[in-house]
């Protein structure tokens, strides 16, 4: 589960580089950034998998860590959901 948290992040790490190399970053550039900030909770809520970081494991936060994966996987889709919209209303309105 971690390993498609992290490639998730990644490529929304990645779309703000893909539309500037499509050539149509200056038009949705809000929402790219809204798409690059949830890349960056993605990839966080994979670090909160205590399967793969021991230290949840050894220390007893297992709970603590499924929390904050849940937690910063929700804010992702947020981010993407927010991003999404706000580059298609920016694409469309010019």
């Amino acid at each position: 589960m971690t390993l498609e948290i992290v490639w998730l992040g990644l490529v929304c790490l990645l779309a703000p580089a893909i539309a500037q190399y499509a050539g149509v970053k200056k038009k949705m550039e809000k929402g790219l950034g809204w798409i690059a900030v949830a890349g960056l909770m993605f990839i966080l809520a994979g670090a909160f998998d205590a399967s793969v970081v021991t230290f949840w494991a050894t220390s007893d936060l297992v709970s603590v860590a499924q929390g904050g994966l849940y937690l910063f996987q929700i804010i992702g889709w947020i981010f993407v959901l927010v991003g999404v919209i706000s580059a298609a209303f920016e694409y469309f309105k010019k």
